[in-house]
């Protein structure tokens, strides 16, 4: 790849810049090849350098790749949280440093010491990091951004989402990329690694002719559904005094042209629910309007307040938000991490987690699976049965301000419209609104920092996908399997 000589006395520098090109696979940028190269590369630097080096290599990556692709949430913490400059960069800094250290095992598993059973790499590299990738979406509340797998939408991987899901993706470009790093590395490696090559071709044709029976087909009852993007920056949304501005400006948008399916974002207005019962009354065209939008609501008997969906036509429904923002809706370990929230004193920073189980809406009798902002990026939050259904995702990337989030975000939620091949409807205050069909396919957008409506008509799709119907249980019952196979060939040849 490069001379030794070069990689030797500039290996961090290289590492660093490598981890930077990881990112750029991702949106807005969207150079999906560079990823191979990037993981290749930072393969081929493990598999020169001894275990202590190889350790260091990995976390100098992992930096990289969080520096460049996730430290937008200092605009968050920044804006959010009183515009506290200091504080805010301790607290980005703190958790991209803590973040990295889930790449450590990586150079563990990776460099010279290990090399007696290279020829298993391309099955346990892919294990360790998928496994890394599952601890790092569920631990202390979970972060699954820039999973490897993500950054396959809209490419042949894609036939794969709906069968095993985003993180056999991941499993399948890690094994490709190990693969051209042990080519590369060692021409032994040639004839293994044509073999992992064709396994893996393979394995895409068949995943492209196999169409089970539980795969959806469309109910050829098209739905007609408007989306509302008021681009309510934070500094008003936030501000007492601006509240009848807001509630001016959702009135103004809503028009006669409104389909009856009307979809605002997450917490419309910043207000309780209970306080502006007939705002939202009022919103409602006619009698068979149906009204779904992100509210904060109160809960007299407990005396808890939700970031909460609401579904308002003659009736009113609600869903609460499961899967909550740690230190944004809440603050973990609060005896510890107290003084953090006291500090920034954050805005409904204390709401109440909603019940694991919950009933969806449904509209004209087909059922909406409802997601609020980041459990979006969660598909176990996703209760699909063999019913006619979409997803409806209502966010507010605000906090993000003009960064890569936004854009990250909603390519999170094309991998849960293509893993359940159901059409997911996102609403976002600044952006981005979209409509993603089953596919995974952007059909039509509102752009970041826009003001806009979309009126369009979606389809509510039947079926299961064996993703939704076995969740990731069949890859940990892989990568286990490997793990222990490649424990026992280390014991015996390591």
């Amino acid at each position: 790849m490069f001379p030794k000589k070069i990689i030797k006395n500039y290996i961090y520098v290289f590492t660093f810049l490598i981890g930077a090109l990881y990112t750029l696979s991702f949106p807005p940028f969207n150079f999906k090849p560079l990823i191979f190269f990037s993981l290749a590369t930072f393969f081929y630097f493990l598999i020169n350098s001894d275990r202590k080096k190889s350790i260091l290599i990995s976390y100098v990556y992992a930096l990289s790749i969080f520096t460049t692709g996730i430290s937008w949430i200092f605009n968050s913490i920044y804006f959010y949280g009183g515009e506290h400059l200091v504080i805010s960069l301790f607290l980005t800094i703190l958790f991209i440093l803590l973040m990295s250290t889930f790449f450590i095992p990586i150079g563990l598993f990776i460099n010279k010491q290990s090399q007696n059973v290279s020829y298993l790499y391309p099955i346990m590299v892919p294990s360790v990091w998928v496994f890394i990738e599952l601890v790092r979406s569920y631990a202390f509340g979970g972060f699954p951004w820039l999973l490897v797998g993500t950054s396959q939408i809209e490419t042949l991987f894609n036939v794969v989402f709906p069968l095993f899901g985003t993180y056999f993706v991941s499993f399948l470009v890690i094994m490709l990329s190990i693969t051209i790093t042990l080519v590369i590395y060692d021409r032994k490696f040639i004839s293994l690694g044509i073999k992992y090559l064709i396994s893996i071709v393979g394995l895409i044709i068949i995943f492209q002719i196999y169409q089970p029976n539980s795969l959806p087909h469309k109910n050829q009852k098209p739905l007609g559904v408007s989306l509302v993007q008021p681009n309510i920056h934070l500094g008003i949304k936030y501000d007492k005094t601006k509240i009848n501005l807001i509630k001016n400006k959702y009135s103004e948008l809503l028009d006669n042209n409104m389909h009856n399916l009307i979809i605002l974002p997450e917490t419309a207005i910043p207000t309780l629910y209970e306080s502006d019962k007939n705002f939202y009354k009022n919103l409602l065209k006619n009698k068979n309007t149906n009204l779904i939008t992100g509210i904060f609501r109160y809960n007299k008997s407990n005396n808890e307040i939700y970031n909460s969906m609401l579904s308002l036509s003659d009736k009113e429904y609600f869903y609460d938000k499961r899967h909550m923002v740690p230190f944004g809706e809440y603050t973990p370990l609060e005896f510890i991490f107290g003084f953090i929230g006291e500090i920034l004193n954050l805005p409904m920073s204390n709401l109440t987690e909603g019940k694991k189980i919950q009933k969806p809406f449904i509209f004209n009798e087909a059922i909406i699976h409802q997601l609020i902002c980041y459990e979006a990026a969660f598909p176990s939050l996703l209760n699909i049965t063999n019913d006619s259904s979409f997803i409806i995702n209502v966010s507010n990337d605000a906090w993000f301000g003009n960064s890569l989030a936004p854009y990250q975000h909603l390519q999170i939620a094309q991998s849960r419209a293509l893993e359940s091949r159901k059409y997911l409807v996102r609403v976002a205050n600044t952006g981005i609104s979209a409509i993603i069909d089953q596919n995974g396919k952007i059909v039509n957008k509102i752009k970041l920092n826009t003001e806009g409506v979309i009126n369009s008509r979606i389809l509510a799709l039947k079926g299961i996908t064996p993703y939704m119907r076995f969740g990731d249980y069949p890859v940990l019952m892989l990568i286990f399997s490997i793990m222990l196979f490649y424990w026992n060939s280390y014991k015996k040849y390591g």
